[in-house]
């Protein structure tokens, strides 16, 4: 059963080339899980301009593996720690499928 982790993120004023580093590290984690990483921009909606991220893993492993990763807790930790924050977390999700 699939397993996605959604997150929208508001990019901070010049801080785009930033934002879009650490997603690549992201992408590069995930797809070492198992995962597939998506990057999309919204375009209407009540975010605009907001990016979100869409992780999909194939099963709950994939994704604590993902989520246990040295370079994916480097970049989660360099990011918390940042004096100068890059973006603002809008949404956090975890979804599961559901079989209907």
């Amino acid at each position: 059963m699939a397993v996605r982790m959604v997150l929208t993120l508001h990019v901070r004023d010049g801080k785009y080339p930033e934002v879009v580093e650490n997603l690549k590290m992201a992408k590069r984690v995930v797809e070492r899980a198992g995962g597939t990483f998506h990057v999309m921009r919204q375009v209407a909606g009540p975010a605009p301009q907001s990016l979100s991220t869409v992780a999909e893993y194939p099963d709950w492993n994939a994704l604590a593996k993902a989520r246990s990763d040295p370079d994916m807790v480097r970049l989660q930790e360099r990011v918390r720690t940042a004096a100068s924050p890059s973006a603002d977390a809008l949404a956090t999700l975890i979804l599961e499928d559901v079989a209907i």
